[in-house]
């Protein structure tokens, strides 16, 4: 995997993202309020748009039904599209409004005060 510097953690504010060019590629990176850190596409398939990185991080509670008949409740951060608000999840890319739509997401590391990006392989959720 190749990976890319994209910048200091202190660049990234907390609740927040930045867009990197790697290889051709926008990468939005974000950053949660306990330091988390996310990679996804910067694309928004419904608007046609390099905006995701100047989205909004959320979080939400899915349900799913199980094969058994129980329920599980799974907690999940996302970016919601500033065009329109469409709901990414920051861990797997899926559309939280629409099954049909996903997202790449990608590794993110932080090495010392570094955010640490990895392009090639995209995490398969």
């Amino acid at each position: 995997m190749t990976t890319q510097l994209i910048c200091k953690l202190n660049v990234i504010i907390p609740e927040g993202g930045v867009c990197a060019l790697i290889e051709g590629k926008q990468v939005a990176v974000f950053r949660t309020k306990d330091d988390q850190l996310f990679a996804i596409d910067n694309f928004d398939p419904f608007s046609n748009a390099n905006v995701l990185s100047r989205g909004l991080i959320g979080g939400t509670h899915i349900k799913t039904e199980l094969q058994d008949g129980s329920v599980k409740e799974q907690e999940v951060i996302y970016i919601a599209s500033p065009i329109y608000k469409q709901r990414f999840d920051l861990a797997t890319g899926q559309c939280l409004d629409d099954d049909t739509v996903k997202l790449d997401c990608y590794d993110v590391s932080l090495e010392g005060d570094k955010v640490i990006v990895g392009l090639k392989d995209a995490i398969a959720a």
